[in-house]
């Protein structure tokens, strides 16, 4: 089992902090190159689409990418405010940690939606976008805290997957896409630590009631995050298709939007589910059957076909 701090994971915070302007003030992006990895925009399984075409979606996916990523921090930045609370005169260090974790989840917010601002600018129009963040954020802490830290650990988690697998060695990628994401990197390594450890301390105290509460709000939560990958693939099918000037056929339609919310299932819920350190955490506080149950429903989930 991984052993982190809190005073260890403050500690770095402070070293590698860093201000949105210093990330996105010397640099723009580039119409000429991608703006995400071909695995993460979906354009490896469309082949209704020339490579010039499949350009343009790493472009408008860019967009969409970084909106949801936005939506989910708006339900972490106050998790961790009200679990800072919970260590508030019992752990200073855990305190501090969680605290500074809540503040940085705001900066990403904002640095997301200057993203947004910033591709829709480059791209003349504006990105149509899932809506509903306060609603959402709303619904899923309402449900066991546990089910959140999990669900919390396995994003953490994914965007060290992707920055290290899918973008730090990348040439052609747009150089501030890297710089975007390096950054975040940097500072998402503590906060997967951070909710390591609080899922730990959460989970001790649990009943056994409690705990598959915690597992069937799991499954309600990842179902939920996938409805909203759903809503966000049909809104940039037409996203793509504004970028790209033409109407796009029935059968490219149903091509387009099939690559494009397998693409986003694997981003925002298989990397993460799967990824060895999450995996190390969820095996710790569940047992073989809660396992089984999650591991099931998240099949099901991953193979469902849209509804579009």
């Amino acid at each position: 089992m991984a052993t982190y701090t809190y005073g260890e994971c403050i500690e770095q915070s402070y070293r590698v902090n860093w201000k949105i302007k210093d990330v996105m003030g010397s640099l723009d992006f580039d119409l000429d190159r991608p703006w995400l990895p071909v695995a993460l925009s979906g354009g490896s399984s469309i082949f209704c689409l020339s490579p010039e075409e499949k350009l343009k979606l790493t472009q408008v996916e860019m967009g969409a990418y970084a909106h949801l990523f936005a939506f989910v921090e708006t339900f972490i930045a106050p998790l961790m405010a009200d679990l800072a609370l919970d260590s508030q005169g019992v752990n200073g260090a855990a305190f501090e940690a969680l605290a500074n974790f809540a503040s940085e989840e705001v900066k990403h917010i904002h640095l997301f939606r200057e993203v947004v601002r910033r591709v829709d600018i480059k791209l003349g129009f504006p990105l149509d976008l899932v809506a509903g963040q306060t609603e959402v954020a709303q619904a899923v802490l309402s449900k066991n805290k546990g089910a959140v830290l999990l669900l919390t650990s396995a994003i953490e988690w994914f965007t060290q997957h992707h920055y290290l697998r899918s973008m730090s060695q990348s040439d052609e990628l747009d150089p501030l896409t890297r710089e975007i994401f390096r950054c975040h990197w940097l500072e998402e390594a503590q906060h997967a630590r951070l909710d390591h450890l609080e899922t730990l301390r959460l989970f001790k105290d649990m009943t056994a009631d409690e705990r598959q509460e915690a597992i069937e709000d799991l499954i309600w939560l990842l179902v939920a995050v996938d409805g909203l990958l759903e809503q966000q693939a049909v809104l940039d099918v037409e996203n793509l298709s504004k970028h790209l000037g033409r109407v796009f056929t029935g059968v490219e339609r149903k091509e387009i939007l099939e690559g494009l919310l397998q693409a986003k299932r694997q981003c925002f819920i298989e990397s993460g589910i799967t990824h060895p350190n999450f995996l190390e955490l969820f095996l710790s506080v569940t047992t073989s059957a809660q396992q089984a149950r999650v591991q099931g429903a998240v099949a099901l989930l991953l193979q469902k076909r849209p509804f579009h």
